[in-house]
């Protein structure tokens, strides 16, 4: 069960070492406002509350004895739910269950996230939704500090943006994006923090990783309608179909 304000404040003053007269004086408020915290008699000023979990190095929600973890386990549970919808072709039906989530968890970026992605999933019946989606993406991009969500919803404008034939607003998003050096896969592999089976595991996982994406690039040089012979060079049909064919070799 969640403690109270006035629990969690009175154990992490006593965790600190502190009198009341201390944390008074270094809040800017009276002794007996404190006291009155920590006896549930009176409640700090709203805008006090930021401060007070500064100080203590917890969260607001910590402070306060909120209880996140019912919501996260929730949101989690939908988000699953509606992306197995998704895959099964029923984008429309997660889409109805994650407005409803977002009723009741406003803002929240993981369920704005999955509805932009289920109605991008709607475009053929419903330019509307797409057009809502790329909303609810650069949404995500104004209040997100999540690195890898803001990567995510970059990742994904490439492809809406392309979808609507906007090209350069496709380059711009596709530039925001880390370059090959920076990637985890990458450095983790090479870094030297792994050893053992550890980076057995994890060298062959970025084998096949790679070795997939270099079929997808050689895709291009071996279709013959998007890519012109000598456009091609030094590469052709031919050699991309004989590399092809030795990459799946490797990747068996």
């Amino acid at each position: 069960m969640s403690k109270s304000f006035s629990d969690n404040f009175k154990s992490m003053r006593k965790q600190r070492g502190l009198t009341q007269e201390q944390i008074a004086e270094t809040l800017g408020v009276s002794c007996q406002a404190v006291s009155k915290w920590e006896t549930n008699s009176s409640y700090p000023d709203i805008s006090l509350l930021p401060i007070i979990a500064d100080y203590f190095g917890v969260s607001v929600d910590y402070l306060i004895g909120h209880d996140t973890s019912k919501q996260v386990e929730e949101i989690n549970t939908v988000c699953v739910q509606v992306g197995e919808l998704f895959d099964q072709g029923r984008a429309w039906e997660a889409i109805s269950i994650l407005r409803e989530m977002l009723i009741k968890h406003p803002g929240n970026e993981k369920l704005m996230y999955n509805l932009a992605w289920a109605l991008s999933g709607t475009c053929k019946d419903s330019k509307e939704n797409y057009q809502e989606s790329i909303l609810l993406y650069h949404k995500i991009l104004e209040i997100s500090t999540d690195t890898e969500m803001r990567t995510k919803v970059s990742r994904d404008l490439i492809y809406r943006y392309y979808t609507l034939g906007d090209i350069e607003k496709a380059k711009y998003f596709a530039n925001t994006l880390p370059s090959f050096d920076l990637c985890r896969e990458y450095n983790v592999g090479r870094g030297n923090i792994l050893d053992g089976r550890e980076l057995s595991d994890y060298l062959r996982a970025n084998i096949q990783l790679y070795g997939k994406a270099m079929l997808e690039c050689f895709a291009y040089f071996e279709n013959v309608k998007i890519l012109t012979e000598d456009e091609k060079k030094p590469y052709s049909t031919e050699i991309a179909k004989a590399k092809m064919a030795l990459l799946k070799e490797v990747l068996k």
